[in-house]
């Protein structure tokens, strides 16, 4: 398919494998009358448990799987396109499992820990769908370092330039070029950079400019053009920072699932 994604890979292959999980779930919950009430003690309880269990340990496989770079069984985007939908239909496998039995225990913890991972799933879905187009264009098709090395350029042309007009040109290039790309850490995610001398290059030399001076002006689009690709490789940055919050969120928060999951089911079965 011309638009193939991984929510659309194969033609919706796993939606359609979600969707009937889901409906074949759906309608047992729905015929089912067991002799105490819904729980997750009668036969049904215990079905849905065991397969959404089992969904949730291969659901943690697939980060192993996409790190498996010799290759297995189904390709990496056929796995994360199930991951997706699989992962999704687990709100309503898992949900009819409890009966809508909830309380103050290690069920009902390894329960709220499953829809956090869920809803950081989702999250990161649309993250994965949105960013690497967007950071994709912003690299233009060149590497970060190859942008990095543009800069450099940039700087060594600004100086020379800014040498030979008048010092404190020089000092504004100087300035321009020592202006940190980033914040550092979680800054990163929110703050654009303050007091960035290519900014305050670009507003000086603008006013500085006449017709006669073209000297200075040379050294005007120098910077002008340092500022846009300093926009584009900020903006880059802060989107690859949100994609490595939402991985920081994200797989504890399934490790801690993990936990929760066993001791659910080493209650059940010594409790139980």
């Amino acid at each position: 398919m011309a638009n193939d994604n991984i929510l659309s890979h194969e033609r919706l292959r796993y939606l359609r494998w979600a969707s009937g999980l889901m409906a074949a779930s759906i309608l047992w919950y729905s015929l089912d009358e067991p002799r105490f009430g819904p729980g997750g003690g009668t036969v049904l309880g215990y079905t849905l448990g065991t397969i959404s269990a089992l969904l949730i340990v291969w659901l943690l496989l697939y980060g192993i799987r996409k790190r498996s770079y010799m290759g297995g069984i189904g390709t990496v985007r056929a796995w994360l396109s199930a991951h997706v939908y699989l992962g999704l239909s687990l709100l309503v496998v898992a949900t009819l499992h409890t009966g809508f039995q909830f309380g103050i225990n290690v069920h009902t913890l390894a329960y709220g820990l499953m829809v956090a991972v869920i809803a950081s799933g989702v999250w990161g879905v649309a993250v994965y769908m949105r960013n690497p187009g967007l950071m994709s264009d912003l690299l233009d098709g060149r590497t970060l370092e190859q942008h990095a090395a543009a800069l450099n350029e940039l700087d060594g042309q600004a100086k020379a330039l800014g040498a030979k007009i008048a010092p404190r040109f020089l000092e504004l290039a100087e300035a321009s070029a020592a202006s940190p790309i980033a914040h550092p850490g979680w800054r990163r995610l929110f703050r654009k950079v303050k007091g960035c001398g290519t900014t305050a290059a670009v507003a000086s030399l603008q006013s500085d400019m006449r017709a006669s001076e073209r000297e200075v002006r040379e050294l005007f689009a120098l910077q002008f053009r340092r500022l846009q690709q300093l926009k584009r490789i900020r903006a880059y940055l802060r989107l690859r920072a949100w994609t490595e919050v939402w991985l920081l969120v994200h797989v504890p928060l399934s490790i801690a699932l993990l936990a929760a999951l066993l001791g659910h089911i080493l209650a059940v079965f010594t409790y139980w």
